[in-house]
């Protein structure tokens, strides 16, 4: 296996995984203080569904990042048979994963905020524009 594509590729993986964990927590920290903010109690059971969230996620990641692996290694291999690979060795889909479930927790996040009416506002705004060209 060539060294010079494990240690980027780690760093990207740890990185994604990194990303993935953070836009939990902050999604957990945006619905405690909406639940402040409406005067709700915090419930075990809404901490539990984070967890059961955080552990259902990384197993989706875990599992793309299998199958990565499985793809890059072939990779590997075909090009240190003197072959030119025709993909780079690269994590597509972990990080298409990552991406997209950081997306979902960003619309979470959203959705939590007082001021989703002007990020919907402004969604909308970018769809006009979007439709105008």
């Amino acid at each position: 296996m060539q060294k010079q594509f494990v240690f980027p590729i780690l760093i990207l993986l740890v990185t994604e995984y990194t990303g993935v964990t953070l836009t939990i927590i902050a999604d957990l920290v945006s619905g405690l203080r909406k639940s402040w903010r409406e005067g709700k109690r915090c419930t075990s059971r809404g901490l539990r569904r984070t967890v059961r969230k955080l552990i259902s996620y990384y197993l989706a990641l875990f599992s793309l990042t299998v199958v990565d692996v499985m793809v890059i290694s072939a990779t590997l291999v075909y090009a240190a048979g003197g072959n030119s690979p025709a993909i780079p060795p690269f994590p597509f889909l972990t990080t298409f994963g990552a991406l997209s479930l950081a997306l979902i927790e960003i619309i979470s996040i959203c959705e939590n905020s007082p001021h989703r009416s002007r990020f919907r506002r402004a969604f909308e705004l970018l769809d006009r524009l979007r439709k105008h060209r």
